[in-house]
């Protein structure tokens, strides 16, 4: 049939039309097949490794020891797996693996095992040896390992469940150089001679974690409680599936919806510049139906070639996405890609429905029109040539703002063209500035000492050394970060003595910093309720000031008040803080902590922000291209019939180019105001979780360099496309359009 033939001529002069949306529906597809993937991927992963392996719900020291009896009859009764944990950590002073701190555990029993790959369980001699540490230092099962007074084969690789994420402490960061994990059999632990550190592990099988921890903290004094969730260790590696989910639905879909409605607002409008062939097509006898389906296929061809692409593209995309995260934040762990069913099922079959949709939609509403009026053309916008009718500017002028005003739903596509481009390059560049900002200008840290000593026992009164501190945390309902009550002694010359605001600390009420006071939604006036992490008992008080620090989640207030929510004596501390090292009995000491939080610990932590910011950026870019020649070369297309006429009158293409190209620079700069606060937004929505994963606090950050950057590069991505559209007006055949009959203009 006629109609057949002419779809496939269509096509074939559009070809640059098709392939560029071609490409952006396969960008959007592979997006959201492999980002919403690779988060389920790894979700998966976690939780099938953390159950699988038994990683604790939480971990707990108590001021008194509990035996094994006692062990035995708290499972009994509350229906939970309880261990005693421990391990040494033995600093090597020579060898191949100088430097390196090795910590040494026993072989565990009921809770946080070991995964044994490429090898056996240790025996006499022998140990587990985690493989980032291994592959750094080039050791293969089978190898001795020397630990200076101490050596052993490595009988297999390891991953222990409760260091998925592999961190010597919980404040520091990833040194897969320095830091590895042994596991040895328990007459080889024994052996050791060095400090050993101990706790308790426990995971609930049934809902009761408040009662047990009545009960432990009524018989035992509860001195600390960490639970999962805000270990890192292994909270961060359980939250990371979610975090890249949860970026992948955000972004995913923002992409996919204005990448879909740029490509369905362009086929709406190639659609009404053939209006008179739809006239045609009903004069020869066509009915409704048989043209809408015609127009419809314009629709498929985008849409299932693009769908498919992205699917195929995001395949190995997915793998790779899964590598990088897995083996840059995690310790080895046995995996395979696993795709989500809904992304893909959604990937493949909306953009084809839309894109048909739209078509259909916009077909059958010129169908409504009788034959006579869509031959003729009728209902096009009249306006335009009143615009400056009695302006004495110059013709050129004239032509150029009747051209955006005369036209307003292709100056709408044009702007919304541009903000894409310019959303998508700006927010790499924010990411970038507000990374930045942190780590060399705000990590802030309201805290002023070095070092802190957390001790086994509850002391009284002014310590020999150093300065009294008493620290305990709580739990917040609904939120996973755990809040630290700060108990500040008198004159205490390591904490702020002034608010935001510029009011001074008054200990006798409390204080939140800032990373606090995002993370729990509380601002100053408002009252923060909260609970102990033993027993817990409910507590209420009133904020009275926001203290500017955004890597810590701290309430501050006197010792008085701290000691009171905990229930102990007033004058009662369990920490020593100081500037300097200490020289205390090491029978005192639980802990020690070293505050500083760096930006090298932040290039660490951040680093596949870093790549997605990269990614972003270079994205933005490549969209800003193919989006922007999308546009260029729909006003090209629509304005064929001027430009024959121009070239007819004898006009050279550099003044065609002038009156048709570049009557926009307007639009770009409309668009890429709308594309500022769209980024903005998108990052502050995105940086929302970054303070439970990461333990920083991230706010966008917008500068001046980045909105003069962002701008130059929207403008060369223009200049770019109307460069590569140039050539089509060259090819524009002044007989032919005209023969074209395109009276739209």
């Amino acid at each position: 049939m006629t109609i057949n033939k002419r779809a496939g001529r269509s096509i074939k002069k559009n070809i640059a039309f098709y392939i560029i949306s071609i490409i952006l529906t396969m960008l959007t597809s592979m997006v959201i097949v492999a980002a919403v993937s690779t988060g389920y991927t790894l979700t998966k992963v976690v939780d099938d490794f953390v159950k699988d392996y038994k990683a604790e719900n939480a971990e707990f020291v108590t001021y008194q020891p509990l035996s094994d009896a006692d062990m035995e009859k708290l499972e009994q009764e509350y229906d939970v797996i309880l261990e005693h944990s421990r391990y040494k950590d033995v600093n090597v002073e020579s060898g191949d693996l100088k430097g390196a701190t090795i910590r040494v555990f026993p072989m565990p029993e009921k809770l946080n095992l070991c995964e044994v790959r490429d090898g056996h369980e240790p025996g006499d001699g022998e140990a587990l040896l985690t493989q980032d540490f291994a592959d750094m230092h080039d050791i293969r099962v089978g190898d001795t390992i020397s630990l200076g007074a101490y050596a052993y084969k490595v009988s297999a690789y390891t991953t222990k469940a409760d260091y998925i994420y592999m961190l010597d402490k919980l404040s520091g960061y990833i040194d897969s150089e320095k830091f590895a994990l042994v596991v040895v059999d328990r007459k080889e632990y024994d052996k050791i001679d060095a400090d050993e550190t101990s706790y308790y592990s426990i995971k609930y099988n049934k809902d009761n974690s408040k009662e047990v921890r009545e009960k432990l903290n009524e018989g035992y004094v509860i001195a600390s409680y960490m639970a999962a969730t805000t270990n890192t260790r292994i909270s961060m590696p359980v939250n990371e599936g979610d975090a890249v989910t949860n970026m992948a639905t955000m972004y995913a879909p923002v992409m996919f919806i204005i990448i879909i409605t740029l490509v369905v607002m362009v086929l709406g409008r190639n659609i009404r510049q053939e209006q008179y062939l739809l006239g045609t097509f009903l004069a020869l006898g066509f009915s409704k139906k048989q043209i809408i389906r015609h127009y419809m296929r314009y629709g498929v061809l985008p849409g299932v070639v693009g769908s498919v692409l992205g699917l195929i593209v995001s395949i190995p995309l997915t793998g790779v996405l899964c590598k990088f995260y897995i083996e840059y934040d995690f310790e080895k762990l046995t995996y395979t890609p696993a795709y989500n069913v809904p992304s893909i099922v959604i990937a493949l079959v909306v953009p084809t429905v839309l894109y048909c949709a739209a078509i259909a939609i916009q077909a059958a509403k010129l169908l409504k029109k009788s034959p006579v009026d869509l031959l003729r053309n009728t209902g096009k916008d009249t306006k335009t040539v009143g615009v400056m009718k009695k302006s004495h500017a110059k013709t050129q002028t004239k032509m150029r703002v009747r051209s955006v005003i005369g036209h307003p739903g292709r100056s709408i596509v044009t702007a919304f063209g541009v903000a894409v481009a310019a959303f998508c390059i700006l927010t790499g560049f924010i990411m970038k500035d507000s990374l930045d900002t942190l780590m060399h200008g705000g990590l802030t840290s309201s805290i002023k000492y070095e070092y802190l000593y957390r001790l086994n026992s509850l002391e009284e009164g002014t310590p020999e050394q150093g300065e009294a501190l008493f620290q305990n945390y709580y739990e917040v309902e609904g939120n996973t970060i755990q809040l630290c009550a700060q108990g500040i002694s008198k004159d205490s010359k390591y904490f702020p003595d002034k608010t935001d605001g510029g009011d001074a600390l008054d200990l006798d009420k409390y204080y939140l910093t800032s990373a606090a006071a995002q993370t729990y939604g509380i601002k100053t006036g408002d009252t923060l309720t909260f609970s102990n992490i033993a027993d817990l008992k409910e507590h209420k008080v009133t904020i009275s000031g926001i203290v500017t620090d955004n890597t810590h989640c701290y309430l501050y207030t006197g010792r008085e008040n701290a000691t009171a929510l905990a229930g102990v004596d007033s004058d009662a501390y369990n920490c020593i803080i100081d500037k300097d090292v200490l020289s205390l009995n090491k029978d005192r000491v639980a802990s020690e902590t070293t505050m500083t939080v760096t930006a090298d610990t932040m290039e660490n932590m951040m680093g596949p922000m870093h790549t997605i910011m990269v990614i972003f950026e270079i994205v933005g870019v490549v969209l800003g291209v193919f989006v922007l020649y999308l546009i260029i070369n729909m006003i090209v297309a629509e304005t064929a019939t001027n430009i024959s006429v121009m070239k007819v009158l004898g006009f050279s293409q550099k003044e065609i180019s002038n009156r048709v190209l570049n009557v926009n620079h307007i639009l770009v700069c409309i668009g890429y105001l709308i594309g500022i606060p769209a980024a903005y937004m998108f990052v502050k929505v995105g940086y929302s979780d970054t303070i439970e994963n990461y333990g920083m606090l991230l706010s966008p950050v917008l500068t001046a360099r980045t909105l003069v950057i962002g701008f130059v590069l929207t403008w060369v991505v223009y200049e770019i496309s109307l460069l590569l559209q140039k050539k089509k007006i060259s090819r524009i055949d002044m007989v032919e359009a005209l023969k074209e009959n395109n009276r739209n203009e």
